[in-house]
């Protein structure tokens, strides 16, 4: 494996320096930026603009404990239960608890959340919670106003700099510390050299690796792919997560359709309208995301159809429209009105559980190297997520790796900002040939891996399928991983290599069925909940 995707020499490329560098534009990301202290220079970097993230996408909303009929030791409970006894229960209290002062925060610089006709919050609930405590804003839009609050609040900070459409190539590492990163900036059509005393990862998931997905084309999992060459530790990549219900429709791309609409109390039937979800779990509808997802795939095949159908039809129009206007003008471009017809869904995937391994602030094991938000394993999910805590996770792992990285940076010497270049100790660059032709047939590649993982490593997994979607994968990897590319689409698809044999070597060992990871040839759930860990390099 490659330490660096691509050659560089210091003296060839130019350098920035910065205090804080985050690698990531969704809302971890700037809310890690807006933690960090306003003495200290911040640089923000984004693969595409700022209003393209998963975290914009966000339907569902934020999941705290704000009504007085809730309490943080039910939220607590909920999300433990959901995470196959695999969450660090100190983590889950700390970020349940933070939750609220979260929100206080958000609402200071501007964020609106949807309110009754008497001005409080407007609470919902989701599937695994058992108190209405998911926070929307625009009914659909939770991520879209979250984001736009935080890009304004950014905009007023003078310390804070953002390059847009800037790919983050690798890590740069001496010794055992992260220093910063190289990069490919569209701007200037060429790669840059990001020195920095502390370096945050918010690159989001890996969603793009599967056939059917909510996630944006920007999720290849690079974060992890570049965290692990650079030699972090990376935990539980068996663990994804698959949305239960995903619109499908052949030949269009795959929109999420809200949990929240299941909350409201939307019913999934078949093609002859019968309501199945009862015959599977009593909590029907509301049953947790890897429950519905694995009941949803085991009708399909029993009823010989591609599809389910969410049903909604049964709320006044009026009502469906204004709760949920985001899936009802994208349903409406294919004909579909969500308050007279059924929404064809299928499961799709949604949000890695596993990722690089931090600590309870964040830090991950290489030293000068956080990260946080869908990048991250923190300990909050365990081996399924509860639905609506990733934004919450975002929000308070935001905060402290933000204002923990400023402390440690603030404490570090500039030696390496005032000293020549040439005198630094340097990461030793790659020194494969540039420009090697190559024939290969990238989207080819790419579709295929998508569709790879997608029959093998998706909602249900057996043995037989996992060592041949190995085997391929890593045939695949030995050509791949001889070029030298000269484009994002060619170093994406090397991260997505690289990111799906860490998914297909977990799912082979993980000789059970727990959480989010479901094998047919054993399906029962060990006695013992271990996690699964690897280390780059």
């Amino acid at each position: 494996m490659l330490r660096y995707l691509v050659p560089f020499h210091p003296k060839r490329h130019p350098h920035f320096f910065t205090d804080v560098l985050i690698i990531g534009g969704g809302l971890a990301g700037f809310r890690a930026a807006l933690a960090v202290d306003p003495k200290l220079q911040v640089l923000l970097i984004c693969k595409n603009g700022l209003e393209n993230s998963n975290s914009v996408h966000a339907q569902g909303g934020v999941a705290t404990v704000w009504a007085k009929t809730d309490s943080p030791e039910e939220h607590i409970e909920d999300t433990l239960v959901a995470g196959g006894e695999l969450c660090d229960r100190a983590v889950v209290e700390r970020v349940v608890r933070q939750g609220p002062h979260e929100i206080r925060k958000l609402l200071e610089i501007g964020t609106q959340f949807d309110k009754k006709d008497n001005g409080e919050i407007l609470l919902g609930r989701e599937g695994g919670h058992r108190s209405d405590r998911i926070l929307h804003a625009n009914g659909d839009s939770t991520g879209r106003e979250l984001i736009r609050s935080m890009i304004e609040e950014i905009k007023r900070k003078p310390n804070i700099r953002i390059w847009e459409n800037t790919f983050a190539l690798d890590l740069l590492t001496t010794g055992e510390s992260c220093r910063g990163a190289i990069v490919y900036w569209k701007k200037h059509d060429e790669k840059e050299l990001i020195w920095a005393k502390q370096t945050i990862l918010a690159s989001g998931g890996i969603g793009q690796l599967y056939r059917e997905t909510t996630n944006p084309e920007i999720a290849t999992g690079d974060g992890i792919a570049i965290a692990y060459r650079a030699g972090a530790k990376i935990r539980d990549m068996e663990f994804v997560q698959f949305h239960p219900t995903v619109l499908y429709i052949a030949g269009s791309s795959r929109s999420l359709i809200s949990e929240a609409m299941r909350g409201e109390g939307a019913k999934l039937v078949d093609r002859k309208g019968y309501r199945f979800m009862p015959d599977y779990d009593e909590r029907a509808e509301l049953a947790p995301r890897d429950v519905v997802s694995r009941s949803i795939v085991q009708h399909m095949e029993k009823t010989n159809s591609p599809n389910v159908y969410l049903d909604l039809t049964h709320k006044p129009a009026d009502w469906i429209y204004s709760r949920f206007p985001g899936i009802a003008s994208t349903c409406r471009h294919f004909g579909i009105d969500i308050a007279k017809d059924r929404i064809p869904v299928r499961p799709g995937a949604h949000y890695l559980m596993g990722g690089v391994l931090v600590d309870a602030d964040g830090q991950s094991s290489l030293k000068g190297l956080w990260a946080i938000g869908e990048v991250s394993s923190t300990g909050l999910h365990g081996a399924n997520r509860l639905a609506s805590n990733s934004l919450l996770e975002a929000l308070v792992f935001g905060e402290s790796s933000g204002r923990l990285a400023s402390k440690n940076a603030q404490i570090m010497t500039n030696d390496y900002q005032v000293e020549p270049i040439e005198n630094q100790p340097l990461p030793p660059p790659n020194l494969i040939q540039q420009h090697l032709p190559t024939l290969l047939d990238l989207a080819d590649i790419r579709n295929a891996l998508k569709s790879l993982l997608w029959r093998t490593a998706g909602v249900v997994r057996h043995e037989e399928g996992l060592r041949g979607a190995l085997e391929d994968t890593l045939q695949w990897s030995g050509y791949v991983f001889s070029q030298q590319f000269q484009s994002i689409e060619g170093w994406e698809i090397q991260n997505m290599l690289l990111v799906a044999r860490l998914i297909l070597e977990g799912a082979l060992q993980r000789q059970e069925t727990r959480g989010a990871h479901n094998r047919s040839d054993y399906p029962k759930t060990s006695a013992n909940a271990v996690h699964s860990v690897v280390c780059g390099k």
